[in-house]
């Protein structure tokens, strides 16, 4: 039986995004999520416009300092957005995108709960080095990246990165960081994001203490709707918009194990460090920052 699962790479549920979340919002996210066996959580902000992210910032960091015992514990932000690559932007809105610099950044104001960023290191114009001084964890993500660049991850391995089937593969952060003993990398394991033999490639190459498992849950996950708008487009139940873009996952990291567990492509135990021992590592946690 997994437990005590730690999320670091999601957007929502039960219809709540966390790019337009009240308080009261996060609140119910927080405790119903722990029903689903999930202590510890990344909320994590797609690409938007600074204003908007500045009050989405404010309001998570009131709501993770007035949590109660019955929620699960909100780790710190996860921004996935603004600094990414327009070739691999996804469902993201490339109009908000920003120009990789420390200032750009620092107008944000929120680098006291940022924990993790998912940038295009190969944009890069001093911003990794910013965020590193800072000791926020970088990682590469919607990114055409040749190299590892110095982050400390990868976000969801595969997606929105070059292909396996590309010219040159092993000029790519996909298969530099597959092979790399020194970095994390998340996985979307929902047999959606990545086939069967795409997870068994994964998980027979990067070393197990290296893979944090994540759902990327979209807002519609666990919430009976037949579709939201997300990143400013109409997303559907399947976690897809109009044009079969995937938007992110409509499973929990709860249903995700259940799955993977079923699959036996990972022993118990195997999965049970990719969604706790891991992510404490790479985050720099202690158990008793999650209680």
């Amino acid at each position: 039986m997994i437990s005590d699962i730690i999320e670091t790479h999601i957007h929502g549920g039960y219809g709540i995004d966390f790019n337009k979340a009240g308080k009261d919002d996060i609140h119910f996210f927080a405790k119903n999520i722990k029903k689903e066996g999930v202590i510890a959580f990344c909320p994590t902000l797609a690409t938007d416009g600074f204003e908007n992210l500045k009050k989405q910032i404010s309001i998570i960091r009131c709501a993770k300092n007035n949590q109660t015992h019955d929620e699960a514990k909100i780790i710190g932000i996860h921004l996935e957005g603004c600094f990414l690559n327009v070739q691999k932007k996804g469902i993201h809105n490339e109009a908000d995108f920003m120009e990789l610099k420390p200032e750009n950044f620092k107008k944000l104001e929120g680098g006291d709960i940022i924990k993790i960023v998912t940038l295009a290191p190969e944009l890069d114009m001093g911003l990794i080095k910013y965020l590193k001084d800072k000791g926020i964890i970088v990682h590469a993500g919607h990114t055409t990246a040749d190299n590892i660049y110095g982050v400390d991850g990868t976000t969801h391995h595969f997606n929105a990165m070059p292909k396996p089937n590309v010219e040159d593969f092993e000029n790519t952060i996909t298969y530099k960081a597959m092979i790399n003993g020194d970095i994390y990398s998340e996985i979307i394991a929902d047999f959606i994001h990545n086939d069967e033999d795409t997870l068994k490639l994964f998980f027979e190459t990067k070393p197990k203490d290296k893979i944090i498992l994540v759902s990327d849950a979209l807002p519609i996950a666990h919430s009976g709707k037949e579709k939201i708008i997300f990143c400013d487009k109409e997303i559907f139940k399947n976690g897809r918009d109009k044009k079969g873009t995937l938007g992110g996952s409509i499973n929990f990291l709860s249903d995700i194990v259940k799955k993977l567990i079923n699959s036996r492509l990972l022993k118990e135990d195997e999965v049970q460090k990719m969604v706790h021992d891991n992510p404490i590592k790479h985050l720099n946690l202690k158990e008793e920052d999650l209680l």
